[in-house]
């Protein structure tokens, strides 16, 4: 258990520059609503050691479309989502889903982070109002990534277990070795992984 936790402590003060975060928002007047993509942003921390370790990673994502006013800009609509990035340490596979409203898509399984990875940045396609025909408007999306707190933790447990709604079926129960003392020691170890990116795309007409 100490092991973890200088585990955990060396996690939260490490950095890696291969990938530089980003937002891609790709908007056009003749498509709607845009695509939106978070990029590079599970490999700029080891990550990886957290997920086996047992914290699951989080992506939210908040997508806004604004029209452009003479004097102030308006919001015309919003949509929420999240992508979470869980190792089963039975299977040896890294889970990815998506969770929209309630919902839960799986994004599926793999044998590599690096695969798992590329599957959180898979591009989405939110399902924001149109905005007014004939103005000029945009799409803002903020995203933050952070390991999951322990009541997070408690409620996708269960979820894998099926006591919880939608549940993918047939997985075993992801016990974990870890107390829930040590889990809320580490999640105040981790709160320096969080990361909070902002983009904002090129204003089009529709």
């Amino acid at each position: 258990m100490i092991a973890m936790l200088l585990l955990l402590t060396g996690v939260g003060r490490m950095a890696s520059a291969q990938s530089r975060p980003e937002i891609e928002i790709r908007v056009a007047p003749t498509a709607y609503p845009p695509l939106v993509a978070i990029r590079g942003v599970l490999t700029e921390t080891p990550f990886d050691e957290l997920l086996r370790s047992g914290f699951p990673a989080r992506l939210h994502v908040r997508a806004e479309v604004w029209t452009i006013g003479r004097w102030f800009d308006d919001i015309h609509g919003h949509m929420e989502w999240d992508v979470v990035v869980r190792y089963d340490a039975i299977d040896r596979t890294y889970d990815v889903v998506r969770v929209v409203a309630g919902r839960l898509t799986p994004l599926g399984s793999y044998a590599r982070f690096s695969d798992a990875r590329a599957a959180s940045e898979l591009p989405y396609v939110p399902a924001l109002a149109a905005p007014p025909r004939g103005r000029k408007s945009y799409v803002a999306v903020q995203a933050e990534l952070q390991t999951l707190e322990v009541s997070d933790l408690d409620e996708l447990e269960r979820w894998l277990r099926g006591e919880a709604s939608p549940a993918v079926r047939g997985k075993k129960n992801p016990s974990t070795a870890l107390t829930r003392g040590v889990r809320s020691l580490a999640s105040r170890l981790l709160g320096g992984e969080v990361r909070r990116l902002e983009a904002k795309s090129p204003a089009v007409t529709y």
